[in-house]
C-alpha cells in the first residue's frame, strides 16, 4: 500500500511551474502573475522542500526546470484545466443549468454530422450545455484517455486500450476538381492518380492530411501541397480559383461543390470509406449528462 502524502501546493504553484518552463525567468513569470520575484523564490523554495528534490536549475540566463520539475510541469497544465472545468461547470450549475458535458471532435464530424445533431439534443435537454471543440482524431483519444473531454468522436482509432469506440456515422472522401480539369471527365479515380496535380490541404495538424500523406508516402510520393486552409469550404474554395484539386468529406461539402460549379470524383481506395466512431473511456460510464449525450449520439447514428 503506497504511503499518501498531504497536497500543500495550490493553483497558483502550477501556475508559476508553467511560467518558470516559458520564460525561463523568475523575474518574467514573477510579471505574468502579477507577483514579485522574492515571492516566486519563496513558493519554489517551498515546494522543493515539500518534494524534496530540486525543480529548477540556475545559470547565468535565468532558470531551467529539471526531470523533476519537467514532471511537475507536465502534469500542471492538465490539473489546471481539469481545474478550469470544474469552475465552469460549477457556475452552470449556479445559473440554472443542468449538466456540462465536453465533446471534442474531428472537423468532418463537427462540418457534416453535428450541427444537426447538437440542435436536437438541446431541444430535448435545454439544460445541458455542450461545449465543443475540434481536435484532430488522434488528439482527441488523448483528451478522453486524460479525463480532458467527457466524450470523442474520431476518425482514425489508435491503439489506446484504456478507450472504448465505437461506430457513430459513414464519411465518404471524394476528390473536388474545377470544371474542365483533365480529371474532370471522369467519375471514379485512384488518389495516387490525382497526385500528378497541385493539391489544395487541410493545415498540416488535421487527421486528413495526416492520412493523405500517409497514401503518397506509400506509393513514393512526398505530399507537398500548394496551399493548405483551415476549412473544407475554403478547400473548395481554392479549387474553384484553379489553384489545384481537394480531397474533401462528400456529404460536408456537397454544397460548396455545387455553387462553386466543382466536379466531386469518387475516390477508389479502401480509406477513402471512413467509420467515424464515438470515443469514451473504458469502464466509465460518465456523468448523466454525458451519458444523454452519448445515447442521443447513438440515436441519430446511421450505423
Amino acid at each position: 500500500m503506497s504511503t499518501r502524502f498531504p497536497i500543500r501546493f495550490d493553483w497558483k504553484d502550477l501556475e508559476l511551474i508553467l511560467a518558470l518552463a516559458e520564460t525561463g525567468s523568475i523575474a518574467a513569470a514573477a510579471e505574468r502573475n502579477h507577483l514579485v520575484p522574492s515571492a516566486v523564490s519563496k513558493r519554489l523554495s517551498d515546494l522543493e522542500k515539500q518534494f524534496g528534490a530540486a525543480l529548477v536549475e540556475r545559470h547565468a540566463r535565468g532558470v531551467r526546470l529539471t526531470p523533476a520539475g519537467e514532471a511537475l510541469r507536465s502534469r500542471a497544465g492538465h490539473l489546471l484545466d481539469q481545474a478550469r472545468h470544474v469552475q465552469d461547470e460549477l457556475h452552470d450549475y449556479a445559473s440554472g443549468m443542468t449538466g456540462h458535458v465536453r465533446l471534442f471532435a474531428n472537423i468532418s464530424a463537427i462540418v457534416e454530422f453535428l450541427p444537426r445533431a447538437l440542435v436536437a439534443f438541446r431541444e430535448l435537454y435545454p439544460g445541458i450545455r455542450v461545449e465543443l471543440q475540434e481536435q484532430v482524431s488522434a488528439d482527441v483519444a488523448q483528451a478522453v484517455q486524460a479525463g480532458v473531454a467527457d466524450l470523442g468522436i474520431v476518425s482514425e482509432l489508435p491503439h489506446l486500450p484504456a478507450l472504448t469506440f465505437t461506430p457513430f456515422r459513414q464519411d465518404e472522401l471524394q476528390l473536388v476538381v474545377p470544371a474542365g480539369h483533365p480529371l474532370a471527365t471522369r467519375t471514379h479515380l485512384a488518389f495516387i492518380e490525382a497526385l500528378d496535380y497541385p493539391l489544395v490541404g487541410l493545415h498540416a495538424n488535421s487527421t486528413l492530411h495526416e492520412r493523405l500523406t500517409r497514401e503518397a508516402a506509400r506509393v513514393g510520393h512526398d505530399l507537398r501541397p500548394l496551399v493548405q486552409v483551415t476549412s473544407f469550404d475554403a478547400v473548395c474554395a481554392m479549387v474553384a480559383a484553379g489553384l489545384g484539386v481537394g480531397v474533401v468529406p462528400r456529404g460536408a461539402t456537397t454544397p460548396y461543390v455545387q455553387s462553386l460549379g466543382l466536379v466531386g470524383l469518387t475516390l477508389t481506395d479502401h480509406w477513402a470509406q471512413r467509420q467515424l466512431c464515438l470515443c469514451t473511456r473504458a469502464g466509465e460510464t460518465g456523468s448523466p449528462a454525458a451519458q444523454k449525450l452519448f445515447a442521443h449520439l447513438r440515436q441519430t447514428s446511421d450505423v
